[in-house]
Parts: C-alpha cells; structure tokens; sequence
C-alpha cells in the first residue's frame, strides 16, 4: 500500500523503535574572502566570457547546470546545481552540504604552483567537531597544507592532505556535473560521473574544538602538475548542549502522539524543537522545526494524518553560547485509525498471503480471500477473492468513511474475473462487521474483463440512503470464479465515467519516472495540480500551473499528482521522483 489516506483517517496499531543513526550537526561555513578565482561557467555566453581562468591549466572548467552558449542552445541536463548547493553523497555525513559562491565571482581558491597558498576567510566564526573541505584537483592529485585558524589567533595544522584528481577518484561529494573547454566551448557531460568534487575531512583537536574557526589558509606543497581549487567548507559544529533521550511513545490517536523525552545531567535547557516526517531522512542542523520552543519535557504531537507511520526527532535548545544540541536518535509510531473522507489503495506495502489491509476488516465467509501478486493491475499486490458454489461469499469491509451517507461520494477500482467471463461482483454496505447478513447490495457489476484493460475500472456512486456508520463491502458472487480487484479510491462523485475517460486520454504526465520536472500535457485545461506523499500529506498544490511543474525539491519516491480541471473532473495519477 503505497498511499494509504489522502485526507481522512485509519485505525492501526503504534509502533516504538529507535534509529540507527544519531543526527549530526552539519552546518555550512560561508566564505567572506580568499576565493582566487571564478571556474565555473554560467548563464548565456561563451565560457571565455564567463569564467576568469581553468580548473587544471588546459583549458578546462567546470559548467553550470544553467549555462548556454547562445539563447537557442538546448538547455543541458548535467551541471552543478544552479543555486550553488552540494548536498553531499559521502554515506558516513547525510545531510551534509557545501554552498558554493556565486558562479558569476571569483569560486575556487586555485593553487597552481608550489608554495602557492591563500586564505578563506569565513562570513560567521564556528567551533567545530571537524571540518570538511570540498575541493578536487585538476591535471593529476596534489598535495596540500591546511591551516585551520581560530579566531583567538592559534591554528591547527594538517600536513600531507591529499586532493585528487577531478576524474575516477573515491571520496567525492559530487559527479557528473560536467566541463567545458574555454578555447573552443566544447562541452563535455563526463558520462554522469566526471568531473568530480572530493570531501576532505580535518579533525578538529579536543584543545581546539570550543574555538570559533575564524579562516583556513590552504598551500600546495606537492611538486607534481596538479592544480589544487578549493571551493568551500562545511563544518560537524561543536556543542555543549546535550541531545534528548526519546522515551516510548505515549496515548496515540488517529490524528496525534504524545512524545516525550529525557536530558543528560549537566545540560540546562530553555526549550526544545521537535521535527517529524513521514519518511526517515534525518533533519540537519539548518532543519526547520516542526513545532519549535517546547517547554517541558513531553508534548503532544497534532495535526497528523490517520494510520501513518511517522519518525520524529528532538533537539535542545540551551542558554550558552552554543546553544543548541544536535537532534536525538529518532523515534518512530503508527496513529491509529479513525474515520476517512477520502482514500487511494492498491495494496502494494503488504506481505502475499496477508488477508486484508490495516484498518479493513475481512467478514468471515468460507470462501478464500488473500492479498497475492498474481497480475497486478500495478505495482506488486492485489487482492484476491474465490468462493466455490458450495462455500459462502467473503466480505471485504472498506475503512470508515465520516461521509459515507453523504451522497457526493464514489467508489472507483479496477476488477477483472480470471476465467469463465462474465463474472459478478457485488459492493454494498454492511452495518454490522460481524455480520454478514447485514450487508446490502448497492450495485451488482458483471465483470467481463480478464485482464486489467482500460475497461477494467469500475465506478459505484454511493447514496445518501446508506446508514451513517455504516462501512462499504465488496464480495464476489458464489460461482467458483476467481476474481481480483485492486487501485480502490473513495473520491467526491465527478463527471460520467465517459467524460473522465476522454479527460484521462487527453491529458498525460510525464516522464514517469521523473528526475526534477513533470510535464502535464494541454494544461490549459488544469485549474490546479496538487502533489501529495505516501501517508496523504499534501506537499504542494499549484494554482493555474504552467505545463513544467518544478518538483527538484522533492525526495526520490512515490508521489500522487492531483489534477483539476476547469469542468470539474479531477483525479490522480502516480508519479515515481528518481
């Protein structure tokens, strides 16, 4: 089940658990001062025109994801990223990253000769763990010095720092971004994975670690060819401000989770941040948080959409002057289910063989009914349902539905019989989920398709006669026939079937999957396109959007894209980010 709720909610059992991995507090180090030279090409314009000299003394430098030679040239689909931010690949630093300085000035610090040395001055002093130095070299590795200089005037000093050649070399922090000969423009892609930035890690010494970095002088001292350029640093900030101990999760509802959490001795805090997401991407030292200022040691987390998994993180916020800690080990819980306005389910999270997902019920029957792989309509999972003549049928009861006796609403899912077409197919209701006589037919379907076509979809609108409480159902007649069922929404009635097909055919989404934009085709006729993630938080919604939505923001993963359109049909479709 890769969306289990789109705006309403579930019912399911909290989990606790801790991460494996304590956040760290990365932060950037801006550089006031010292850059030498500008090696990155940009913007439109011969390279010549906008880079003062190259990264290895043959001619080449690196290129901006944003460069063109002329206004007609086809914008390129490698370079570095245009708002100068390096998000760093290194698997031992997540969430680390690098802001370059303008590519339109002066941004590597180039060291060509032996005994060639400059200083970086940073924008705001900062004690740190360790320090990490982005930089490559060109024309072959080379060797370096680094100084790091703290603002109370001592400095540490790292001999022997070796910076590697811009190509096939390990420890980068990016690839693939392209180059470009300055003589000629001739730009080159490097295949995705050349030129190269490297990540250079200086340990900071206990003695020096509550010192304020003030700069870092770097010298060349190989004698070899290689031409060393620095472009920026990132620093593990130091803190005496302890991180909190998460304790079990405490009353869960299906909208919120009481957390709470504990202080080493030693630590005076004035307050505490929490952040907490759907996915496990732990947040970063320039993180926002999600509820900000705490006071206290326990809250209640609100606002949270029903039977979804969430992680969450808490950090210190102390009275000395660095203070703030880095936020703790995360924590984990699944709300709990309640009442839903809407849903998109297609199964595909749970395990074969599983009866029914989270928050359905199945209404016993001596039929047979399992989530299996067998053809899916997509992804991996559907369900499964087989009653021989001689058993009785078996019921799968829907989620609760707050407005299942509203009359505006509709069910729509795909269906397909495995043999002996036609079929049949009934969905009701059921007031009582223990009982399966209760159930009452809405409509019967005859289902004649084998395979999941584009006659596969079936709509059942659902009128305001049913009772309030009581839950949708679908069973399969008692004919021996096997038949399977998948991608299920409970969505506001739109227009005929007929109508939402011929809007389906005109528009497409693509590329699916997608790097960073999604195209939508004649979006004249979309009003507004929403994008919602796997647990139904909705992420961005664009009003009269233009035909390229700009989703790089966004994390690789399944997302659900909603469109609208100006006649009223609306209805989502899924696209995967890489």
């Amino acid at each position: 089940m890769n969306l289990k709720l789109l705006f309403g909610a579930f019912n399911a059992v909290a989990l606790l658990s801790a991460s494996s991995i304590a956040g760290q507090n990365f932060q950037q180090m801006p550089i006031s001062s010292g850059l030498t030279s500008d090696v990155i090409a940009n913007g439109i314009g011969s390279s010549s025109v906008s880079t003062s000299t190259d990264v290895d003394g043959v001619s080449f430098a690196f290129v901006s994801r944003d460069f063109q030679l002329t206004a007609a040239s086809a914008p390129l689909t490698y370079g570095l990223p245009i708002d100068g931010t390096v998000n760093s690949v290194v698997a031992a630093t997540p969430g680390l990253s690098y802001k370059l300085a303008d590519y339109s000035s002066n941004n590597s610090l180039k060291l060509s000769n032996t005994n060639d040395s400059g200083t970086l001055v940073f924008t705001t002093p900062k004690a740190a763990f360790k320090l990490y130095m982005l930089a490559t070299s060109g024309s072959g590795a080379s060797t370096v010095t680094v100084t790091v200089n703290f603002t109370d005037t001592t400095s540490q000093t790292f001999t022997g720092v070796a910076v590697s050649d811009w190509y096939n070399a390990t420890g980068f922090a990016i690839q693939g971004f392209g180059r470009i000969n300055r003589t000629n423009d001739t730009l080159e892609s490097g295949s995705g994975i050349n030129p190269r930035l490297y990540q250079i890690q200086l340990l900071i010494d206990a003695a020096n670690q509550m010192k304020p970095i003030q700069s870092v002088t770097v010298t060349k001292t190989s004698t070899a060819q290689g031409y060393t350029n620095v472009f920026a640093f990132s620093a593990d900030a130091y803190s005496d401000c302890s991180a909190p101990t998460l304790q079990p999760v405490g009353t869960l509802t299906a909208n919120s989770a009481d957390v709470s959490w504990t202080v080493p001795a030693g630590t005076t805090a004035v307050n505490y941040d929490i952040y907490y997401s759907t996915t496990n991407a732990a947040p970063t030292g320039s993180t926002t948080p999600s509820i900000p200022g705490v006071t206290g040691t326990s809250t209640t987390i609100p606002g949270l959409n029903p039977n979804t998994t969430y992680y969450y993180w808490v950090r210190t916020n102390c009275s000395s002057a660095t203070s703030q800690s880095v936020w703790s080990f995360s924590g984990t819980f699944k709300t709990l289910c309640g009442n839903m306005t809407s849903m998109f389910e297609n199964f595909d999270s749970y395990a074969t063989g599983s009866i029914v997902p989270d928050c359905w019920v199945r209404l016993a029957g001596t039929g047979s009914q399992t989530i299996t792989s067998t053809s899916p309509a997509s992804g991996t999972r559907n369900i499964y349902q087989n009653t021989p003549s001689s058993s009785t049928p078996t019921y799968a009861v829907l989620p609760t539905f707050s407005n299942v006796n509203a009359g505006t609403n509709q069910l729509r899912f795909k269906a397909r019989v495995s043999s002996g077409a036609p079929g049949t197919m009934m969905v009701g209701y059921v007031t009582n989920t223990a009982d399966a006589s209760t159930f009452v037919t809405l409509q019967t379907l005859t289902i004649t398709n084998t395979s999941y076509a584009s006659n596969a979809e079936y709509i059942v609108p659902v009128p305001n006669t049913v009772p309030a409480g009581a839950r949708l159902a679908i069973r399969s007649n008692n004919d021996g026939k096997s038949y399977y069922w998948d991608d299920i929404y409970w969505e506001a009635n739109t227009l005929a079937t007929s109508e939402v097909d011929a809007n389906k055919k005109k528009l497409m989404v693509h590329p699916n999957p997608f790097k960073d934009v999604l195209y939508v085709s004649d979006i004249e006729k979309v009003t507004s396109v929403t994008i919602s993630d796997v647990s139904g938080r909705v992420l961005r919604t664009i009003d009269n959007p233009s035909k390229e939505i700009d989703l790089s923001l966004l994390n690789s993963g399944l997302y659900l894209v909603n469109l609208r359109l100006k006649d009223g049909t609306q209805y989502t479709v899924k696209a995967i980010k890489k």
